[in-house]
């Protein structure tokens, strides 16, 4: 019995410090990634009695990254903040009914955002063999849900407006702040998974979906919700 306590005692440091997390505690990263953003629902203006415009933006590509910190509860279950950089939006291509003359519309909204998201991560995790056994470094994998809080730093609508006005060609570039049609503050979900390769050191790479739950809309003359929805693809290093 005192001899397999000992045996315990002695393996103990091992099982405690054999993995590179628990021997940081605490690991930090950074990440780079490409969004593709969509907005759900259609932006549904008033401007005059006589003039509604409908506007319907369509998937468009941004990028996003920042860096995190993860702390492990246990070797397969982490807590990982985030700070973010991220942009969102989308792009508008249509045509348009003004006044009974056809118009058509090129645009992009683009909408800054700094990011604040709290993930919870479930991942696989093996032990490391004892000395003097060495394994190659290998690939592990998980899925993360959690939440965000993000804050509109700018939001710009630039394009082109053209068509034919009373038999004359018309081509109008516009570009302007919209900022004040849209809530300061977004809140969204998060949810996705992806894998890392490394021991010490590890590249990293998930895929998350991020929706809103809140109405963004901040505009009395636009009828109808308005939510941001973006797929991320995220590359980083974890050290």
């Amino acid at each position: 019995m005192f001899t397999s306590l000992k045996r315990f005692l002695l393996l103990l440091p091992v099982l405690l410090f054999a993995s590179p997390v628990f021997s940081q505690g605490l690991q930090y990263g950074l990440q780079l990634g490409k969004s593709y953003s969509h907005m759900h629902g259609s932006f549904v203006t008033t401007a005059a009695e006589d003039i509604r415009v409908s506007l319907d933006p369509k998937l468009t590509s941004r990028f996003s990254g920042g860096a995190y910190l993860r702390y492990y509860f246990t070797p397969a279950f982490s807590i990982q903040p985030e700070l973010l950089y991220s942009t969102r939006g989308g792009r508008i291509k249509q045509d348009i009914d003004i006044r009974g003359r056809d118009m058509k519309i090129k645009g992009n909204l683009m909408m800054k955002y700094v990011e604040m998201p709290i993930l919870f991560r479930l991942g696989t995790w093996t032990s490391f063999p004892e000395p003097p056994r060495y394994e190659p470094p290998g690939y592990s994998y998980h899925v993360l849900a959690g939440a965000s809080i993000a804050y509109n730093t700018t939001a710009r609508f630039s394009g082109d407006l053209s068509g034919d006005v009373f038999g004359v060609d018309f081509d109008e570039e516009f570009s302007g702040s919209v900022r004040s049609q849209f809530l300061t503050t977004d809140v969204s979900v998060i949810v996705g998974a992806g894998f890392e390769y490394g021991r010490d050191t590890r590249f990293t790479f998930d895929v998350r979906y991020v929706l809103s739950i809140l109405d963004i809309n901040n505009d009395a003359a636009v009828t109808g919700q308005v939510r941001n929805g973006t797929i991320t693809a995220m590359m980083g290093i974890l050290f």
